[in-house]
């Protein structure tokens, strides 16, 4: 009996080795970045996402019609994908809520503070962040190749990236967004 067990020693400490070598997947652990040029300025849209488990915390910035937009969200992954399952910020076309603690003093009446609602998607794959829609069917087979926002080991700015930005993302994957 010693001499099977000896004898197995090596081969678990084989297999526990390999389990430590690959962690549990994380697709939306890291960084997304796009730059292009507007009116001859350097534009950059991205996103900073962290995972714990099927959490997943993110802030994002992107431009679009000429104003920098900005929003934060929580969601759950399943696999390559994430729900977004409450998001807020600058009010636009992702949210219609401003964050509790970044909303203007002086705003309209009408204008949401808080958590709000949200039927988007976040898809990894080929090393890219894509959009998309909640019941609307995606592939990575079928993603255009250069859609979506490719994946930096860091962003080349902080542009917008302030420090109130990056402790709310380790607060949310700590649980407390």
């Amino acid at each position: 009996m010693r001499v099977v067990m000896i004898a197995l020693l090596p081969v678990l400490a084989l297999g526990f080795a390999a389990s430590a070598a690959n962690p549990v997947s994380a697709p939306f652990q890291g960084s997304w970045q796009r730059c292009d040029t507007y009116r001859g300025d350097r534009v950059c849209s991205y996103a900073l996402t962290t995972q714990r488990g099927n959490r997943v915390c993110g802030v994002e910035s992107y431009f679009a019609s000429g104003r920098l937009y900005y929003l934060r969200f929580v969601g759950t992954a399943e696999g390559s994908s994430v729900r977004i399952d409450k998001i807020c910020g600058r009010p636009g076309s992702e949210t219609d809520t401003h964050c509790a603690d970044q909303a203007p003093r002086y705003r309209d009446s009408t204008e949401k503070v808080g958590w709000g609602t949200s039927t988007d998607m976040r898809h990894v794959c080929k090393g890219r962040l894509h959009e998309g829609r909640r019941g609307k069917p995606f592939s990575c087979a079928t993603a255009v190749r250069d859609a979506g926002i490719p994946k930096v080991r860091r962003l080349t700015t902080d542009d917008g990236l302030e420090a109130e930005q990056r402790a709310w993302l380790a607060s949310c994957t700590a649980g407390r967004e």
